[in-house]
């Protein structure tokens, strides 16, 4: 892979990785709890954890 196409692939992944920890910090619908469970799972999971994020943890946690 070249150097650029390698740069430009980083960029996204961390444009994805620092949009979804905006969104899990930004959501009303998790506590103090979740939210860090959320950002646990996303750091270690990365682009994985972000979708997910995206597919599962946006909704309402019925309390």
């Amino acid at each position: 892979m070249e150097p650029i196409s390698a740069t430009i692939g980083s960029l996204v992944l961390f444009v994805i990785f620092v949009a979804t920890v905006i969104s899990i910090v930004r959501n009303p619908n998790h506590g103090f709890v979740g939210k860090l469970v959320w950002l646990i799972v996303v750091l270690l999971t990365s682009v994985i954890g972000s979708i997910l994020w995206l597919l599962f943890g946006r909704g309402k946690v019925t309390r």
